[in-house]
């Protein structure tokens, strides 16, 4: 499913994008000030980078400008995530759908576990999937990587990262617990 930003504010109008509350707590957008935060700390790396073309050594130079070059495609691609699809990650009755894993929502059935999570500290909740290879064939390589560690060494084979969107795991696990508390850790539950 997609959404755009008209679709739920009240007027009809374009504007931000809407936050988890505006969504009736079902989605999570990007957070616009985390990524900000995000592009600060990418502008504080490029510094060293910025002082070194100054060198007179060829080689430091070619370092600088190619430390220059990723910082410019980090900060390309958080202007496009802020730019982008403000509903990053929905769970509902059907299950879990992040759309930076993959196209297809993660159904209910598919899912084991859901790892126990520090909720003061944690920024990330980690699935351990029944059927890992099936659920993520359609995903991009990188993902599909975690079925291949969940068989292999035991380690959960996706992770969901609240880092910046518009909430914390609190607030996932929350929903999770709407529409199946069984998958929580007993220190998860409430």
């Amino acid at each position: 499913m997609v959404w755009s930003a008209k679709a739920f504010h009240p007027t009809g109008a374009v504007g931000a994008p809407p936050s988890a509350r505006e969504l009736d707590r079902s989605g999570f957008a990007w957070s616009r000030a985390k990524l900000r935060i995000a592009a600060l700390a990418l502008l504080v790396a490029a510094a060293p980078a910025a002082l070194g073309i100054a060198a007179s050594s060829p080689l430091v130079n070619g370092l600088s400008l190619a430390w220059l070059l990723i910082i410019s495609a980090l900060m390309d691609r958080l202007g496009r995530r802020a730019a982008a699809c403000p509903v990053v990650l929905s769970i509902d009755h059907l299950g879990i759908l992040d759309l930076r894993l993959m196209p297809r929502r993660i159904a209910w059935q598919e899912i084991a576990a859901i790892c126990p999570v520090d909720l003061d500290h944690a920024h990330v909740v980690d699935l351990e999937l029944r059927w890992p290879e099936t659920t993520l064939a359609g995903a991009r390589w990188r993902v599909r990587i975690g079925a291949y560690c969940q068989r292999a060494y035991g380690v959960p084979a996706v992770t969901i990262s609240m880092l910046l969107l518009d909430g914390n795991v609190r607030d996932l696990l929350d929903m999770v617990a709407q529409h199946r508390p069984d998958l929580l850790d007993a220190t998860n539950r409430r």
